[in-house]
């Protein structure tokens, strides 16, 4: 099924959540802009991720928070820094249910000043945990349904594909798995019909625009289902093959990943986008790898840096 996603006239994503931070960065261009603080502030940087996007279109602007980050303290200081005001944010995208996406959540649902839709995949409530490397499990913390409406979230439950902003935002909700390299974690596991299992990943989902004339934006979390799963899937449930950017955690950080780094980078050039902003959970040797193979799409992510896409 084709979904009706409407174009855009501009995308402004503002990183508030990243692992890397860099104020002597300060570069200004067509597409980065980055901070430039007085002395004295200072951005925090942690294992987690964190996006506002703002989307621009017919004169209007909507803003969305794309997950919230790990740390409620990482993020207000990066918020009230960048002089983020929450009230602006009409909706919220969780794109799985790990902690690192989701630890400043209540805070955003409090500090507003009305209740915000959450759109969330049913799976990211599942209680998970993690294989240690000798043979123990640690647990991981989990959501809860009631936290979140109880926090004053207004759940949107969804695995299939979902538009939401009139249109003009598209969740991916479960994404196919095609490719024969990208097979997930073998360390994470989740609780499936009362019994631990692999983690599926059932909830990793991704955000997809059409930015008016240039083609798609893909967002993602973490991409556990795979950055080039998420992205073929979102060519083939908006029909639009032009990709203009890949944004976000692509998951090739550490020993289970870094075999796989060559056939992402492959299937990369195939596709051919212009911009390519890898984060978070991509990890070090992927992101040089990457830099190196496509160094006229490659831009790094720093805390606090906005990315400007169209118009604006």
């Amino acid at each position: 099924m084709i979904y009706p996603l409407k174009p855009v006239d501009g995308l402004d994503i503002t990183v508030l959540i990243d692992n890397y931070t860099d104020l002597l960065m300060v570069e200004e261009t067509p597409l980065i802009s980055r901070p430039i603080l007085s002395y004295g502030k200072t951005l925090f940087a942690e294992h987690g991720l964190s996006f506002l996007v703002r989307i621009l279109s017919g004169g209007k602007t909507d803003t969305v928070l794309m997950d919230a980050g790990t740390t409620e303290t990482a993020f207000t200081q990066n918020a009230e820094i960048l002089r983020v005001d929450l009230d602006e944010i009409s909706e919220i995208v969780i794109s799985h249910g790990h902690f690192d996406h989701i630890g400043a959540l209540f805070h955003v649902l409090h500090q507003s000043s009305c209740r915000i839709p959450v759109h969330i995949h049913p799976a990211a409530f599942s209680m998970r945990r993690k294989k240690r490397p000798d043979g123990t499990y640690t647990d991981l913390p989990s959501l809860s349904q009631d936290e979140v409406t109880h926090a004053g979230g207004i759940l949107s439950l969804s695995e299939k594909p979902s538009l939401i902003i009139n249109q003009k935002l598209l969740l991916t909700g479960e994404i196919e798995r095609t490719t024969p390299f990208e097979q997930g974690s073998p360390v994470l596991e989740a609780m499936e019909k009362g019994a631990f299992v692999k983690d599926p990943f059932r909830d990793d989902q991704s955000v997809i625009l059409h930015l008016k004339g240039k083609g798609l934006i893909i967002i993602s979390g973490c991409a556990h289902a795979g950055i080039i799963n998420s992205i073929r899937y979102a060519q083939k449930i908006t029909g639009i093959n032009t990709i203009h950017a890949i944004i976000g955690g692509f998951h090739l950080s550490g020993p289970n990943f870094r075999n796989i780094i060559p056939d992402t980078i492959a299937a990369l050039r195939e596709l051919n986008p212009v911009h390519i902003i890898p984060m978070h959970c991509t990890g070090w040797q992927a992101q040089v790898a990457i830099a190196k193979a496509l160094p006229d799409a490659f831009a790094l992510s720093t805390v606090g840096t906005t990315f400007h896409f169209g118009e604006g």
